[in-house]
C-alpha cells in the first residue's frame, strides 16, 4: 500500500508518546481523582492493567521454559559433536591407517586380552610410512587432549570418562615417544595434562584389566595439578 510505504515509524512513534502525555497530564488536571475512580473508565483501565500482568508473567514464564529447552537441545548437540571429534574420530583413525605397525596400534587397547596376545611378540620394523602414520595419530590424540581442556565446560560427558579414555591411549610406549617429538607445538596446559595422563597410565598393568582403570582416574580427579590444569586452563581462553 503506498501509504504503509511511506509511513515513517522513527518519526511518527515519538509524535504518538508525547501525544499520550500531553493527554495524560490534560486529564489528571481536569479530571477529579474521586470522580476517575468511581468511574467506568477507571474499572476497564484496572482490569486490563491486570490482565497485562497476567500476560507479562505467561509470557516470562513461556520465554523462560523456552531458553532452558534451547539450552538443553544445544547442550546435547554439543555433546554429541564432542563424542564424534574426541573418541570415534580418533579410533576411526587408528582403523584406517594402512602403514602403522600392528604393535603400534594394540598399544592403545592394552585391555584387549585377545589383541594384546596376539601383538605382544611383535617387533615391526618401522618404515617412513609407519613413522608418518603414527606421528599423525599422535598429532590427533594431542590434539584431542587440548580440544578437551577448551571444551569440557560445554560437555555432559564428564571428565570421567574422556579422562578414561585418555589414560588407555597414554599407555601406549610409541604415544608417548611421538609426544616427545610433538608437545612443543601445543598449549602448555595440554602438555601438562599429557605428562599427568603418562604418569597415571604407566601406573596400570599391561595387559589392563577393566577394573583397575575407574579407581586410577578417581585418584587423577582430585589430583590437584589436574585440577590447576583445569584452571589455568579456563583462564587462557578468556
Amino acid at each position: 500500500m503506498p501509504f504503509m510505504d511511506n509511513f515513517d515509524y522513527i518519526q511518527i512513534v515519538p509524535i504518538v508518546t508525547v501525544g499520550l502525555i500531553i493527554i495524560g497530564g490534560l486529564a489528571a488536571l481536569f479530571i477529579k481523582p474521586k470522580d476517575f475512580q468511581n468511574s467506568r473508565t477507571f474499572v476497564f483501565i484496572s482490569v486490563m492493567a491486570s490482565i497485562a500482568v497476567v500476560i507479562l508473567a505467561c509470557n516470562v514464564f513461556l520465554t523462560t521454559m523456552n531458553l532452558e529447552i534451547q539450552r538443553e537441545i544445544t547442550v546435547a548437540d554439543f555433546t554429541k559433536k564432542a563424542v564424534d571429534k574426541l573418541w570415534l574420530y580418533p579410533n576411526q583413525v587408528l582403523t584406517e591407517q594402512k602403514h602403522i605397525r600392528p604393535e603400534f596400534l594394540a598399544s592403545f587397547f592394552y585391555n584387549n586380552l585377545p589383541l594384546y596376545n596376539m601383538t605382544k611378540d611383535l617387533h615391526t620394523k618401522a618404515t617412513v610410512d609407519s613413522q608418518i602414520e603414527e606421528q599423525y595419530i599422535a598429532m590427533i590424540m594431542m590434539q584431542c587432549w587440548e580440544d578437551y581442556l577448551t571444551l569440557r565446560i560445554f560437555d555432559k560427558t564428564g571428565d570421567s570418562a574422556w579422562l578414561h579414555s585418555f589414560v588407555a591411549w597414554a599407555q601406549s610406549p610409541y604415544l608417548k615417544e611421538q609426544v616427545n617429538f610433538l608437545k612443543h607445538n601445543y598449549a602448555p596446559t595440554t602438555v601438562r595434562l599429557g605428562d599427568l595422563l603418562f604418569e597415571y597410565a604407566a601406573q596400570l598393568p599391561v595387559p589392563t584389566p577393566d577394573s583397575a582403570y575407574q579407581p586410577l582416574i578417581n585418584r587423577l580427579l582430585v589430583d590437584p595439578r589436574l585440577l590447576r590444569v583445569y584452571v589455568d586452563r579456563s583462564i587462557a581462553t578468556k
